[in-house]
């Protein structure tokens, strides 16, 4: 029997994975076309399809790899909140712009955390 907590968060969180897949692919479509970021636009790309990854293991419930999916989620929020203050990997300069996806980006990092490792206590 499937708890409804447990399936709650997962897809919550699933749904959530995407939301933050479908950001980072339009931010990294965007950036791949100004010929100094491209680097940056691959990297999102491969970013939104981790995310995606995520996604699936959520939904499905595959608790092994709730752990990693935490890790990425920390991973993405620390790049994240990183590169506002101290320059950013590969651009070597502080982002320092604050919009709606950068917004977004961080308040889906949150929860995702919080969803993420209240799967893993769960899962105990």
């Amino acid at each position: 029997m499937v708890d409804n907590m447990d399936l709650g968060f997962r897809v919550g969180g699933g749904i959530l994975s995407i939301a933050w897949a479908g950001i980072h692919t339009i931010l990294g479509l965007d950036l791949m076309r100004i010929m100094s970021l491209a680097v940056v636009g691959y990297f999102f790309l491969i970013d939104a399809v981790l995310s995606i990854v995520i996604a699936i293991i959520l939904l499905i419930g595959f608790k092994p790899l709730f752990i990693p999916a935490l890790a990425f989620w920390w991973a993405n929020y620390l790049l994240l909140t990183e590169s506002r203050v101290f320059p950013a990997p590969v651009l070597g300069f502080p982002l320092h712009t604050y919009n709606p996806y950068v917004v977004v980006a961080f308040i889906l990092d949150i929860l995702l955390i919080i969803i993420v490792t209240a799967l893993c206590i769960h899962r105990r």
